[in-house]
């Protein structure tokens, strides 16, 4: 090989790479991090999901006592969009501001499922709660 092709052949090489780094971080990172402006603190007990952006959904599932009562205290905020709180299919809140309040609930399962879901929320918080009762 001539010393002009082995030039070529890295130049060329070199423009693929460059562009296709520069592809990669416009379409995949960047929309990432725009929708990726949620922090999630999940516990046994208690959920919480603060967020800038939320436009799609977090899950978590919580440790319990089947056959047991429970009061569920849920907080929901949100400056503009929608909110909603999902809590085993026996509880569902959704408010497009502020919202909180508690509930009784028996659960069947020792691992039942809580699920925020946001449409095109922005700057607010969801929580969720469970104290056993005596």
């Amino acid at each position: 090989m001539d010393t002009l092709e082995i030039v070529y052949i890295v130049v060329v090489l070199s423009i693929i790479l460059v562009t296709s780094a520069f592809l990669i971080t416009m379409y995949i990172i960047i929309p990432t991090l725009k929708t990726r402006r949620i922090t999630t603190f999940f516990f046994l007990k208690s959920a919480k999901v603060r967020f800038k952006v939320f436009d799609s959904y977090a899950s978590h599932e919580l440790l319990v006592s089947p056959k047991r009562e429970y009061e569920v205290i849920y907080q929901l905020e949100t400056e503009e969009g929608e909110v909603e709180i999902t809590l085993d299919g026996q509880l569902e809140v959704s408010t497009t501001s502020r919202k909180s309040g508690s509930e009784i609930i028996k659960f069947s399962r020792y691992q039942p499922d809580v699920t925020f879901i946001g449409k095109e929320a922005k700057n607010g918080e969801c929580s969720i709660k469970i104290y056993k009762r005596r």
